[in-house]
């Protein structure tokens, strides 16, 4: 059928916020240095940041508030109250919140056809509970017959189209139109014509099902097979209920051509009386006729919606259907709309307020007639709180107090509602004068109105806000700091009388490297115009102890330096660590002035294995040194590739040559990515001979902590790297040159800078051609002629030169592969 003529009004009335005490946390004790910061460590947890509130007073109470509204409850729909439920849940708005309300309906639906929805299984006809003894049997039930005594067994006997059922040894009995009540002595008395001595038992199986028709104002009108219990809700529910066009209060039902019933289904709906829902028989046809007149009750009553008139003629009768006027209807002005004469809609106001009138509400409201699309709005009451003061900021119990005759401020700041460190010194009251109720600050000082100082301990007024602050809003948390040899060294909280043992406890203690006998405290001297700084010593071991000498008081901004042990050697300062061929390797603890071979006969010397040529050692503040340059050189180096890089275009004189430089640079930068990412290995080169030989040579060096010694076995190989035809490595035969190892290798390629060819010895030691002079060859030496040893490295360099423009980074690749040595890495194609 067609969808309801009636409108769907619909808006959204405005809630209001339901005031809620704010919840505060305890101000927190910690004294942890991370919260000795710029910021005190206790904000006010019920600092609302986003109130409603006129601008007057978001100038005054930027902080503090306590109206939320909460969200729905999870039964309603998103977003929607009801009546009921916005009237418990408001608390009352405050006179500084105060502002206009209109009053706005909410979706408004006709009552009742909800009862009917799809996913509704609620009014379904029940096929398995018991029939009672008024049930009439009919063609197709069946009748479960238990027999015991002279004969035993149980038989299943269904009602044939000729309302018999046969049963054992009598034969077809006629049980059409008995009643279940009826049917065990029928029954008893036919088998008694043929047994003797028994005894039986009569239930009920599968029940028939009747054909009924549904028409009218249905969702789905037509013919329906029922269960033979149904009755008119359950026909209606199969059909899936009256649509709103439908009326619920006159639906018929007939029977062998005649009217039946009528049936009222607000009886059942408002009142529970299920009497006039008969039981539907066999070819029942059930009529829902179009809706009748309508009113709709909207706002503050128990139940609003559109409801379908019958007999009620009244405002009375009207407003009992939606269960009455709840306590939050405002009496004083109830609104009619009415559609007067088919031409407009006219509204008017009714006064039902017992106390203006002198006559009960429903005397009132009985004499108030109404009319079909009438409806009837119930203003909501004023919902400004009164007779109130509001307590609110650094207290445990901010929220809306009642306000009693005479009342003064100390009355309403009981001790247990004051959170720890309060500010004693200022409080604030805000007023609101009348007529306008304009906002004005009045101050007082809350420890004094505590005491009771009639100057600071005013009375209090209707709409009053207390305000209370934490001592650290209005002040800067006072604070000192200790460094050095101390367990948690950072800022801490000054407390009253705090001394410099307590200081000491809450960094954990000075470390076993302090000193005690002598520590700092820098105090700062402070005036209104100018700072000075002085130190005062004191002994902490006396301190720790409680000498009052001592552990003296501890003053805002003292620092408390401890230092540390003289000559005291922290950890990593005082081992050397000693790997490869030693005969007890390992990290051995060194004293001061101690030499790299006195270490060396610690460990038991070189085992036979060791290869003292190729013995690598290193040192921390070398690496640190070398790393240091390394990155120095690799940003400057960056600055001039990418310089060059922009030149290429105007420098290059063909294509070719473009292509050749910038393949170049692109190499040099990723040779300058890799020595970014190297670390520097801080070696030092020595020559390490056996002890009793190294002992006193000039490489026999003062040891320091963090120093490395490592001696590997002898490799027996020799390493040609670069522009060679084959770079690889070599097996080490003695007394071979350069000259031999380059011949290995298939010789140098046509880009080798032959002039740059440089040897890295095992020992970290470099030589290079530039060393030698050119006219050695023709006496027998020179840089080809040069002997090599086990585990030598050969790198013959890139000729960049061939491109004239690229002379001029020459010396960067020449540092580059300086360098990368001092990281323990060869750049191949640099120099």
């Amino acid at each position: 059928m067609g969808q309801s003529a009636l409108p769907q009004l619909q808006a959204t009335a405005p809630l209001s916020p339901l005031a809620t005490p704010a919840q505060n946390v305890p101000l927190q004790m910690q004294n942890l240095p991370q919260n000795m910061q710029n910021t005190p460590q206790n904000q006010l947890p019920n600092q609302m940041q986003n109130m409603q509130q006129n601008p007057a007073l978001n100038q005054l109470q930027p902080q503090y508030q306590q109206g939320q509204t909460p969200k729905p409850p999870a039964a309603s729909a998103p977003g929607e109250y009801s009546a009921i439920e916005q009237a418990m849940l408001t608390s009352g708005t405050s006179m500084e919140k105060a502002a206009p309300s209109e009053f706005k309906i909410k979706t408004l639906q006709q009552f009742g056809y909800s009862y009917f929805r799809p996913e509704s299984q609620g009014f379904a006809a029940m096929t398995d509970i018991p029939v009672g003894p008024d049930y009439i049997l009919g063609a197709g039930d069946r009748i479960i017959l238990t027999l015991w005594g002279s004969v035993e067994g149980t038989y299943e006997l269904e009602v044939n189209r000729s309302g018999e059922i046969v049963l054992p040894k009598v034969g077809p009995v006629n049980v059409a139109g008995v009643t279940f009540g009826q049917l065990p002595k029928l029954l008893s008395g036919q088998l008694g014509k043929i047994l003797r001595d028994f005894q039986l038992n009569v239930t009920m199986g599968k029940l028939r099902l009747i054909k009924i028709y549904v028409v009218g104002e249905v969702n789905a009108p037509g013919d329906y097979s029922i269960s033979s219990l149904s009755t008119l809700i359950n026909a209606l529910t199969a059909a899936g209920g009256p649509t709103r066009n439908g009326s619920l209060r006159s639906i018929n039902i007939h029977r062998n051509g005649k009217l039946v019933e009528t049936v009222d289904l607000y009886d059942f709906f408002l009142n529970g009386d299920k009497s006039r829902d008969i039981r539907l028989q066999p070819g029942d046809t059930i009529f829902v006729p179009s809706i009748g007149p309508v009113v709709g009750i909207a706002g503050n009553v128990r139940r609003p919606a559109i409801y379908e008139l019958k007999d009620e003629k009244t405002l009375k009768d009207a407003l009992k259907l939606a269960d009455g006027i709840i306590p939050t209807g405002y009496l004083q002005r109830l609104q009619i709309a009415r559609v007067e004469d088919h031409d407009k809609k006219i509204v008017t106001d009714v006064d039902l307020d017992p106390k203006t009138t002198g006559k009960s509400l429903d005397n009132l409201a009985a004499g108030i007639g109404i009319k079909d699309m009438d409806l009837v709005k119930i203003f909501p009451i004023d919902s400004t709180l009164r007779g109130y003061v509001r307590l609110d900021g650094y207290v445990l119990r901010p929220g809306d107090y009642a306000l009693k005759p005479g009342m003064r401020v100390d009355q309403l700041l009981p001790l247990d509602n004051m959170l720890p460190e309060y500010y004693t010194e200022a409080g604030q009251i805000i007023r609101l004068y009348p007529p306008d109720y304009h906002p004005e600050i009045l101050f007082f000082n809350v420890g004094k109105a505590l005491a009771k100082d009639p100057a600071n301990d005013p009375e209090l007024q209707e709409f009053d806000t207390v305000r209370i602050f934490s001592r650290w809003e209005m002040e800067e948390m006072p604070h000192v700091r200790i460094s050095g040899e101390i367990q948690k060294p950072g800022d801490y909280r000054l407390f009253d009388k705090m001394r410099v043992r307590d200081l000491l406890m809450f960094a954990g203690n000075p470390k076993l490297t302090a000193y005690l006998k002598d520590a700092e405290i820098t105090r700062i001297d402070k005036t209104t115009s100018s700072v000075t700084s002085y130190p005062i010593r004191i002994d902490l071991g006396e301190a720790l102890k409680g000498n009052p000498k001592d552990n003296i008081l501890l003053q805002q901004f003292d620092e408390l330096t401890v230092r540390k042990i003289p000559n005291w050697a922290e950890e990593n300062d005082r081992y050397i660590a000693l790997k490869g061929e030693f005969v007890f390797p390992g990290v051995y603890p060194i004293f001061k002035g101690e030499r790299l071979s006195s270490v060396i006969r610690r460990a038991g010397g070189f085992t036979t294995k060791a290869y003292l040529n190729g013995a690598k050692f290193t040192r921390a503040q070398v690496r640190d040194l070398q790393q240091k340059r390394m990155q120095e050189f690799v940003a400057s180096a960056e600055l001039e590739v990418n310089s060059k890089m922009a030149e290429l275009a105007s420098t290059s004189s063909s294509q070719e040559e473009l292509a050749a430089n910038k393949a170049s640079l692109e190499g040099i930068k990723r040779n300058l990515q890799i020595l970014k990412g190297s670390k520097a290995e801080g070696r030092v080169v020595i020559n390490l001979d056996q002890p009793d030989k190294f002992t006193g040579s000039p490489y026999d060096v003062e040891v320091m902590g963090g120093d490395t010694l490592e001696v590997p076995q002898n490799s027996n190989s020799v390493s040609v790297l670069g522009r060679v035809v084959n770079p690889t490595s070599f097996v080490y035969l003695n007394d071979e040159s350069v000259d031999f190892y380059l011949k290995q290798a298939g010789g140098t390629t046509k880009d080798s800078d032959d002039d740059e060819i440089y040897v890295v010895r095992a020992n970290g030691s470099i030589f290079s051609r530039q060393q030698f002079s050119s006219l050695g060859p023709l006496f027998g030496g020179g840089f080809q002629n040069q002997p090599i040893t086990s585990g030598d490295t050969i790198v013959v360099p890139q000729n960049y030169e061939k491109t004239a423009w690229l002379r001029t980074i020459k010396d960067i690749t020449t540092i580059m592969s300086q360098i990368a040595i001092t990281a323990g890495t060869v750049l191949l194609g640099l120099k």
